[in-house]
């Protein structure tokens, strides 16, 4: 019998990841710390890799800062499961360029530091960047955008390296979700995701019989990480103070240095607040705080000997958080002067930076959405469908999904006042004429004695279907109602808030050169300026309001997404909420209003005599009539023959 198969009809031993790492793991020179691997380095990477071969959980979570050890943990699981008890496995990790660096260095180098996987890794053709065949197992490497290593092959275990780094796969959805998927045929399947943070607004919340401050469960949490955090047991790293012996977490705000100073004195100053006492701790006992820290789940008490009393939350989930003021490798001195040196740069994106892989904490930035029970609250005495006094004109906009249309109808007047009168949705296929014709009645419909002057309906929704089908019902619909209803494509930012082009679209068969006009917008700039009205001082004219009958799942979507700024200086809206409809079709509807130019309607006390027969203001026609065809432009310009507050007539 050779030896491999000799090995492979023993029993697998039953030492940890961390046990193994310990007995095997070799670090060369040129390593940071070279010499045989100590797990006691990172006391709470141990529960971690404990957790990513225990039978009780489907899916391990930790949420840790940069220069912690996370990723050379789960090289640690790999290597163990791999050694001790062969499984198919796949790394993800966010970008290609750097899963080919882990595969081509890092993991190769843990192989070579292990004796026995590196005698058992197959050389020669069959060692390549993205597959490896180790002891007979294929261990794959993918990055978010293959989608083909994430959707053909099965795996015993998924490491899913840096999650709020990566995009969703094209086509495909979320990464995690299809890491679940490829474990599906394996009953002790799992999935093991590690990661820092990124942007979100959470709390913490004292446990008055712990006497600990715990992380909330927040609905702001745009951070993947921290969602998937949040779902499972929520175990965080707690140290004893070196002083009164009581139990705290760790956090950025307990890190202190002298008022004022700069980030070199803060360097050499920063100290550790304890919450209990408020002494201030020194670096070196770091070292036995870590020794002698364990995680602890809300709800779970801690002696000061480190006994955790009480049971953890039931998941299927493990979950992690440790801050990064933890780090044996990064001193607390260090961890102020970056932060300090971020806020000096004036650059909201290197503080984010800091906060996130340095603190392994949210990054709240500014102009964050309000909280959805404030748009409540814009609730006034009028019901959905109805026109309150003030409204002057009518804009529609047009949010198109696979199986239906969503749509908000707002009336405006003065100082850009709005209120919203009807929001709702038409249900059907729409790549189908039925829903299409629902719409035209929206359309047509007078509200009161007004019809809606400008329908907007967005474009952006399966894009590369429309590229091959250029006669699609979006296009058909806007080019029956000419004039009326128009196409929009929506950008994270462009050198101006709306601008047209012109289009060729299909018709009957018939293509029209420069047929119809598509409405570009700059979604950053309205999407910030609903915002913005949400919070208009009570009482003044430009308020933004609601019908008392509004549903709050329409509150809800208003705040779906938040702006932010991410690591790269880049503004982007980032969704909190499932469902985001309404506020795509709000910003599209303050979109609708900037193109008619209505920041130039008539205060209503101090309009003249005969206002509701009288022509627009010059600016109103030049930016309407320019769309018009014609016949609709003649009339349009001929006040006597048309009322224009009720817009005009097909």
């Amino acid at each position: 019998m050779c030896r491999l198969t000799a090995d492979l009809a023993e029993p697998p031993p039953t030492r940890t990841p961390d046990e193994w790492a310990d007995q095997t793991r070799v670090l060369p020179q040129g390593s940071p710390e070279p010499g045989a691997w100590r797990s006691s380095r990172t006391p709470y990477t141990v529960p971690i890799m404990r957790a990513c071969a225990s039978p009780l959980y489907k899916r391990v979570v930790a949420v840790l800062g940069a220069q912690m050890g996370k990723t050379e943990s789960v090289f640690n699981v790999m290597g163990h499961r791999l050694d001790d008890d062969p499984t198919p496995m796949l790394y993800i990790g966010p970008t290609q360029k750097l899963v080919e660096s882990v595969s081509n260095d890092r993991f190769l180098k843990m192989l070579q530091s292990a004796a026995r996987l590196w005698e058992r890794l197959a050389k020669g053709k069959r060692n390549k960047i993205t597959e490896k065949f180790i002891a007979g197992v294929r261990l794959g490497f993918g990055w978010a955008g293959s989608a083909t290593e994430l959707s053909s092959h099965p795996a015993g275990l998924v490491i899913v390296d840096e999650r709020d780094r990566m995009e969703a796969v094209k086509g495909e959805g979320d990464p995690v979700e299809l890491a679940d998927a490829r474990t599906a045929n394996f009953p002790d399947g799992r999935v093991c995701i590690v990661s820092t943070p990124t942007v979100g607004n959470v709390t913490t919340k004292k446990n008055e019989e712990s006497g600990l401050e715990h992380w909330e469960v927040s609905d702001q949490v745009a951070s993947p990480i921290w969602q998937l955090w949040q779902e499972g047991t929520r175990l965080e790293w707690t140290w004893p103070c070196p002083d009164c012996g009581e139990y705290f977490i760790p956090r950025f705000r307990h890190l202190t240095w002298p008022e004022g100073c700069t980030p070199q004195r803060a360097r050499k100053e920063a100290r550790l607040c304890c919450p209990n006492c408020g002494s201030l701790i020194d670096e070196p006992a770091k070292v036995e705080m870590n020794a002698r820290g364990v995680f602890v789940a809300p709800g779970q008490k801690v002696a000061k000997d480190g006994t955790v009393s009480g049971a953890q939350p039931e998941s299927d989930t493990a979950s992690f958080w440790v801050s990064g003021l933890c780090s044996p490798w990064r001193s607390f001195g260090q961890r102020a002067r970056a932060y300090l040196t971020a806020v000096k740069s004036g650059a909201p994106s290197r503080v984010q930076a800091v906060v996130n892989t340095g603190m392994a904490e949210l990054y709240a930035s500014g102009g964050d959405a309000p909280d959805w029970k404030e748009v409540a609250e814009l609730r006034e005495g009028y019901a959905a469908g109805t026109v309150p006094e003030g409204v002057q004109r009518l804009t529609c906009f047009v949010d198109v999904q696979k199986n239906r249309l969503i749509y908000a109808v707002r009336g405006w007047g003065w100082n850009m006042e709005s209120w919203l009168i009807e929001a709702g949705d038409i249900w059907g296929e729409t790549e189908h004429d039925a829903v299409w014709g629902e719409l035209a009645k929206l359309l047509d419909r007078e509200f009161a004695d007004k019809r809606i002057q400008l329908m907007l309906v967005d474009s952006g929704y399966n894009p590369s279907e429309k590229d091959r089908n250029p006669d699609n019902q979006i296009y058909l619909f806007c080019r029956r109602h000419r004039g009326r209803a128009y196409p929009t494509k929506g950008h994270d930012t462009q050198d101006k808030p709306y601008k047209a082009s012109k289009i060729d679209v299909s018709f009957r068969g018939k293509i029209f050169k420069n047929g119809l006009d598509l409405w570009h917008l700059d979604t950053d700039y309205f999407k910030s300026w609903v915002h913005a009205r949400l919070e208009w001082p009570k009482g003044e004219a430009g308020g933004w309001h609601l019908p008392s009958d509004v549903t709050d799942d329409y509150c809800q979507q208003i705040v779906a997404e938040h702006r932010a700024t991410n690591p790269a200086g880049k503004v982007q809206w980032i969704r909190i909420r499932r469902e985001n409809h309404f506020l795509d079709c709000e910003s599209g509807n303050a979109a609708a209003a900037h193109i008619l130019r209505l920041h130039g309607l008539p205060k209503p006390k101090e309009a003249p005599a005969g206002t509701e027969d009288s022509p627009p203001s010059a600016p109103q026609q030049e930016a309407v009539a320019k769309h018009q065809p014609a016949a609709q432009r003649r009339r349009v310009m001929a006040p006597p023959r048309r009322n224009w507050t009720t817009g005009w007539r097909r």
